[in-house]
C-alpha cells in the first residue's frame, strides 16, 4: 500500500495522485512518519490551502467546526446527565448555552456584513438565554428585569459605537476616544439599570464619575486625532 508523501493518505497501487490534497506521489519512496522533513512539507501544505480560502469559506469553516464541537457538547451532557440522574436536569443549562453560541456562530459568520441583523438577532438569543435560566431557577425575574435591559444598552451602545466607526474616513487616535466614550455610556446605563431594579428608582452616584474621566479621557484622543490630522507636527512629541 502506497502512502502519500503530504498528507498521508492511504493510495492504491495504481494510483499516482492523491485524492486528498492532488499530490502527484508517483512510484517514490514510501511515506515515513517520522521524517522531519515530510511533515514540514505537509504542514506548508496544509496551511497554504487555508490562506487560499476565501474569508467566506473560512467564515463557513468555522461555523461548522464550532458546530461539531458545541453539538457534540450537548450530545455528550445530555448522555452523562440522563445515565446519572435518569433524567434532563443539569444538563438543560449546558444545552441552552451551547445553542446560544451556536446561534450567535451563525450570525456572526453569515451576517457579519448586516450590522443590525447580527447585533439585533445576537440580543434576542442572548435574551432568550437569560429568560431560560430565569425560568430554570423558578422565575426570579433577574433575567427579564435585569439582564435583558442591561443587555439591551450594552448592543445598542455597541451598535452606535460601530457606526461611527464605519462612517469614519481617517481612523486613528480617535477609536480610542470612540471607545473610552462607549464606556463611560455604559457605566451609567449599569448604574441607571441596576438602581432601578433593586431601589425602584434610577438615581446615579459612582456612574457619573466614571463617566466624566472616560470622556476626558476621550476628549484627549479626539484631540490627538485631529491635530495631527490637521497637520501638526505632534507626531516627534509622541515619537509616531
Amino acid at each position: 500500500m502506497k502512502i502519500c508523501h503530504h498528507c498521508g493518505v492511504e493510495l492504491d497501487a495504481q494510483m499516482t495522485d492523491c485524492p486528498l490534497c492532488h499530490f502527484q506521489s508517483g512510484q517514490g519512496f514510501p511515506y515515513e512518519k517520522d521524517d522531519p522533513a515530510i511533515k514540514e512539507n505537509r504542514k506548508e501544505k496544509f496551511l497554504s490551502e487555508y490562506v487560499k480560502l476565501t474569508r467566506h469559506q473560512k467564515r463557513k469553516l468555522f461555523w461548522e467546526l464550532s458546530g461539531i464541537i458545541l453539538f457534540s457538547g450537548i450530545l455528550v451532557t445530555l448522555i452523562i446527565d440522563f445515565v446519572t440522574t435518569r433524567s434532563i436536569t443539569w444538563s438543560r443549562y449546558t444545552v441552552t448555552v451551547c445553542l446560544v453560541l451556536f446561534a450567535n456562530s451563525t450570525l456572526f459568520s453569515f451576517l457579519r456584513h448586516r450590522l443590525l441583523l447580527m447585533l439585533g438577532g445576537s440580543f434576542i438569543s442572548t435574551s432568550i438565554l437569560l429568560v431560560l435560566l430565569d425560568m430554570y431557577n423558578n422565575k426570579i425575574g433577574w433575567g427579564t428585569e435585569l439582564g435583558t435591559p442591561l443587555l439591551l444598552s450594552l448592543y445598542l451602545i455597541s451598535y452606535v459605537v460601530t457606526l461611527l466607526a464605519h462612517a469614519t474616513k481617517h481612523q486613528g487616535f480617535n477609536m480610542l476616544g470612540y471607545f473610552f466614550l462607549a464606556t463611560g455610556l455604559m457605566s451609567l446605563s449599569v448604574e441607571g439599570i441596576l438602581t432601578r431594579y433593586f431601589n425602584d428608582s434610577i438615581t446615579f452616584g459612582w456612574s457619573l464619575i466614571v463617566f466624566v474621566c472616560m470622556l476626558s479621557i476621550a476628549a484627549i484622543f479626539f484631540f490627538i486625532h485631529y491635530r495631527l490630522k490637521g497637520g501638526v507636527d505632534l507626531r516627534r512629541f509622541f515619537h509616531i
